[in-house]
């Protein structure tokens, strides 16, 4: 396929994704393809079903909320669509959320979006997106703002600082779209362009990509960073997280400034800061699928873009990190420098998978087209299923994946329900065996 990045799975499980077609990445046209996996072996059944085109290029998010996708790219407007009645069925255009920057050049303009249910709103979704810093190693003057404007979606108006974080509220009227309520939610960060909700707690993850080096570009100078704002403080007052003269500086460890909110994860080579496998350039960030193992499954995994045009072996920053949230620590998922692996930028997480999109295996954005893959961790072991009586007969109830039932260890199994459940069993004489799978 070609430059794949963001993905969001259907309702039915097949996964959605954004390809910009060639030759180059950001000199593209973007569609929206949906890909199957009926016999759930990990291999897409065909070359995809195109349900959404006339997109621009270069597109690294995608996202899904209710009946409405959202997509966006480097300095591109957030396209707002319709799913159809069916997985299968074209999607409609909406309309599309302009942002207007200012002359002269942007180093970090927005690229990414966040997206959760807005608390109390049953048809209305909040939008999070950055506008990053202008400069590598500078704060974004005050007066030097960019505007937001739309013709077909009312109230998506307003104007924005640099260095920063905003939410706009989406809500779907059935046959309309509108938005309101454009929110700064943070300040004093350079590129927070990776966000994801947790699941339980509504708090707010994200990440920020360090500065570059000024006397060495591959060299950074403070390190990237996983930081998060508690759900309850989610459109109070804007949190400043230091950005540009408060930092961890990269391979030291050392604390400059010190003022701002600290980040949960500051990223170092490992195991040794100074000579260890790097990873550089955040992308993306996925909270682990609940169906992972013990150790994998109360965390955030983190995709680094590493080396601008680089693949394989000549690509030493673009591990992948997991982020133990009970205690901050991580470890690279994925090492550097692996041949065949550009940029595994993207990240999707369902119930016992991780999707992982490598946006070209070679790694060049201007000139390989064909050679962007998307690859499924799996977790082939199912959870446990837990029992109780109720009203004379037995309840079974499990958190993710399928309830499968026979009635010979030796012979088929039949799925009979999926997760939560509850199934109700009613005691017999023969006897029924259960299980769980992914």
């Amino acid at each position: 396929i070609n430059y794949v990045l963001g993905m969001e799975q259907l309702s039915d499980g097949s996964l959605l994704a954004a390809i910009s077609d060639g030759p180059g990445f950001f000199t593209t046209n973007g569609r929206l393809v949906r890909f199957v996996d009926a016999n759930r072996d990990g291999i897409a059944d065909d070359n995809g079903q195109t349900v959404a085109t006339g997109l621009s290029g270069g597109l690294p998010s995608l996202r899904i909320s209710g009946n409405l996708v959202f997509d966006t790219g480097q300095k591109k407007p957030i396209t707002v669509l319709r799913l159809g009645t069916t997985p299968d069925a074209p999607l409609t255009t909406v309309g599309r959320i302009n942002f207007v920057y200012p002359s002269g050049s942007w180093l970090h303009p927005h690229s990414a979006l966040g997206i959760r249910s807005t608390p109390g709103a049953a048809q209305s979704c909040d939008l999070f997106f950055q506008v990053g810093s202008r400069e590598n190693f500078a704060v974004t003057p005050a007066t030097v703002t960019v505007s937001l404007n739309s013709t077909e979606i009312p109230g998506a108006t307003g104007t924005m600082k640099g260095d920063s974080i905003y939410k706009l509220t989406i809500t779907d009227n059935g046959s309309t779209v509108t938005a309101s309520g454009l929110t700064q939610i943070a300040s004093g960060l350079r590129n927070p362009a990776g966000f994801a909700f947790h699941p339980v707690t509504g708090d707010f993850y994200f990440q920020d990509n360090g500065i570059v080096g000024l006397g060495n570009a591959n060299e950074p100078t403070s390190a990237d960073e996983l930081n998060m704002i508690p759900a309850a403080q989610i459109g109070g007052p804007v949190e400043f997280f230091g950005f540009p003269t408060n930092y961890v500086e990269y391979r030291t460890g050392i604390i400059v400034g010190g003022a701002g909110i600290a980040p949960l994860a500051a990223f170092q080579p490992l195991p040794d800061p100074l000579a260890g496998e790097e990873a550089e350039g955040p992308s993306d960030i996925a909270f682990a699928p609940p169906g992972f193992p013990d150790g994998l499954n109360n965390g955030v995994f983190v995709s680094f873009h590493g080396k601008f045009g680089a693949g394989g072996t000549n690509n030493e920053e673009n591990a992948m990190a997991f982020v133990n949230l009970s205690n901050n620590s991580y470890f690279h998922f994925i090492p550097s420098k692996l041949p065949g692996v550009g940029h595994l930028d993207g990240l999707l997480s369902t119930s016992d998978s991780l999707f992982i999109s490598d946006l070209s295996k070679t790694g060049s954005l201007s000139s390989s087209p064909g050679n962007g893959v998307i690859y499924q961790v799996k977790s082939l072991a199912g959870p446990a299923v837990h029992s109780r009586w109720v009203n004379g007969q037995v309840e079974l109830t499990w958190t993710h994946g399928v309830l499968e039932r026979t009635t010979n260890f030796g012979g088929s199994w039949t799925q009979v329900s999926s997760a939560p459940g509850p199934f109700i069993i009613a005691p017999g004489a023969s006897p029924q065996f259960f299980r769980t799978r992914n």
